[in-house]
């Protein structure tokens, strides 16, 4: 079976001071990136998923929560 791509209304971003997290709403994974003092975002620390779901790749849920705190950080495509 191939995995199911993950959607962004699949995700929640919440604000923590100077962190932004990203939870994957279908199995309560949740990735907390560390804002620099640039506005960039660090590698993230991440919660395992409350659910198993191999319906989704690990991977590419990780992918997706990535950049979607880096649009909500940044606001627009990644610099060349």
């Amino acid at each position: 079976m191939t995995p199911t791509t993950p959607r962004t209304d699949d995700f929640r971003l919440e604000r923590n001071g100077d962190a932004v997290t990203v939870v994957f709403t279908r199995t309560g994974a949740a990735f907390t990136f560390p804002l620099g003092p640039d506005g960039t975002i660090s590698a993230p620390q991440v919660v395992a998923p409350a659910t198993a779901s191999p319906d989704y790749d690990e991977a590419e849920v990780r992918r997706t929560a990535t950049e979607l705190a880096r649009l909500a950080v940044q606001g627009g495509p990644p610099a060349d």
